[in-house]
């Protein structure tokens, strides 16, 4: 009979990605089991056909949050029930609670208030963090240079089970940097700290923060982990509007931001989302587009000029173009090789 319920067991099990399995591995010995059990049965109890990689995240970032010193317990407390004492307010809700859905313009309505944290939902926030080089950095010995890649990209990496990271290059296409790191995360406090380390490193004391931009995430009932698309192209518009654009009543403003998804719609090639930034940087909305073609994000972003949206923004707010590449020769057009 045992062996009949393991069987069932075993056939019950859910696929899990390459890149879910590898995380898997990093996972300390003594609760791998468990990990590999809630893993599960988060991604049966949000429809997911596999267990993806951002679900592993996810539960790493939980335990992490649990407490330096509990963490090393032989027996730590299952995720389910953490001590609340022990947790950070960004990650104080359970795994099994419902995760914000994925925010596109297509289901996020920005004038309709956001549901707080406390709701039962896990808010994400969106970092980007444009550095610009020193010139002095190409001056300085291929040793050197070598050892600061690679301090710089074991920051990153030691982040990877918090925090997503996607890197950009900036170089020939902007002048006010030379990369661009797009971050995810729901600890405002990480996000920090990741920068921070970063500029500690060797290859930090040549860079300087010249744009730092920081939006919320949407607040919907069920969504899996956002995890930003391997898009070949990036456009990040900051978008800062009038004051007269709150002195229009709702149903105004609703109609308006209508008009902006029927326009998104119809690039179906473009990847839209849309992050409330109003209070936490200077601007009010941040407007993400992923593409794998450049002409299509050109073609929108001059459909979204003839809006009525358009004539509520200040028009001194001005996007940012990267092309995704890995970290590696992101660093690597740096120059100083």
């Amino acid at each position: 009979m045992a062996a009949d319920e393991m069987k069932d067991q075993e056939g019950d099990r859910i696929p899990w990605t390459d890149d879910a399995q590898a995380l898997l591995k990093k996972v300390p010995f003594f609760i791998r089991k468990n990990v590999e059990k809630e893993a599960e049965d988060y991604a049966r109890s949000h429809g997911m056909s596999k267990v993806e990689a951002s679900v592993i995240v996810r539960i790493k970032a939980s335990k992490a949050g649990e407490g330096g010193e509990s963490s090393s317990d032989a027996n730590p407390a299952p995720l389910q029930t953490p001590p609340s004492s022990a947790l950070p307010p960004t990650t104080s809700e359970p795994l099994s609670s419902p995760a914000p859905e994925m925010v596109r313009s297509s289901d996020f309505t920005l004038s309709r208030p956001a549901q707080p944290a406390s709701g039962g939902t896990l808010r994400e926030f969106a970092s980007f963090v444009v550095l610009r080089v020193d010139p002095e950095w190409r001056k300085v010995h291929p040793a050197e240079v070598g050892h600061g890649k690679k301090e710089f990209s074991d920051v990153i990496r030691n982040f990877d089970s918090m925090l997503a990271s996607s890197s950009y290059s900036l170089v020939g296409l902007s002048g006010i940097g030379d990369i661009l790191l797009w971050r995810v995360g729901t600890n405002i406090s990480l996000l920090q700290e990741m920068t921070g380390k970063l500029l500690s490193t060797y290859l930090g004391r040549y860079l300087t923060v010249e744009k730092s931009f920081l939006g919320l995430l949407g607040g919907g009932a069920s969504r899996t982990p956002f995890t930003p698309r391997s898009s070949r192209f990036i456009h990040l518009r900051p978008m800062i509007r009038t004051k007269d654009w709150h002195l229009q009543v709702d149903y105004v403003r609703e109609g308006i931001e209508r008009e902006r998804k029927a326009v998104i719609d119809r690039f179906p090639g473009v990847r839209v989302t849309m992050a409330s930034s109003f209070g936490l940087d200077e601007s009010d909305v941040l407007m993400i587009m992923e593409s794998d073609d450049a002409e299509s994000i050109v073609d929108l972003n001059q459909a979204l000029q003839e809006t009525q949206e358009n004539r509520y923004l200040h028009t001194s707010c001005r996007g940012i173009t990267g092309v995704s590449r890995p970290l590696g020769e992101v660093l690597d057009m740096l120059g100083g090789v």
